[in-house]
């Protein structure tokens, strides 16, 4: 008597249990931020962004490649040697967390000719590739650009 009591109230707390995990992948859906969301901020501090698509190979992280900019830097420094930002838009912060790893993991014991920056908000993972460690130029304008995207 006591066993056919307990089967579905069992039932019942592994229903609620599997709709709130759902629950919650929809919540985080809704907090994803797209490309046109981080470009638009990106824009929004000045920076003049021009597309590069998939040029070259770059580095794929956690089955996601990156969409590559070149930036718009004053032209007086080096016109013909743009700064590059690769942003990854993953499914997930969590996915988003792999790919960081994947990227850290990567650059182990490598050697640069332009050093990287990473800047991380929600689902998105930024890669700055800039010519100088010191005096990065477009830290501040990223940095403002995540602050805005909510």
């Amino acid at each position: 008597m006591i066993i056919s009591k307990i089967k579905p109230l069992l039932f019942i707390l592994i229903c609620l249990f599997a709709l709130s995990g759902c629950s919650e992948d929809i919540e985080n859906e809704e907090n994803n931020l797209t490309l046109d969301d981080v470009v638009t901020a990106l824009e929004s501090q000045n920076l003049n962004l021009i597309s590069f698509g998939i040029t070259g190979y770059p580095m794929k992280l956690n089955n996601v490649i990156p969409e590559v900019y070149s930036t718009g830097v004053p032209v007086e420094e080096e016109p013909d040697n743009p700064e590059f930002i690769h942003i990854y838009i993953f499914n997930s912060a969590k996915d988003r967390i792999k790919g960081n790893k994947e990227f850290n993991k990567n650059m182990e014991g490598a050697h640069f000719t332009t050093l990287p920056f990473l800047y991380e908000k929600a689902n998105i993972l930024i890669v700055y590739w800039s010519k100088t460690k010191e005096n990065p130029l477009l830290t501040t304008p990223i940095e403002t650009a995540l602050e805005q995207l909510e």
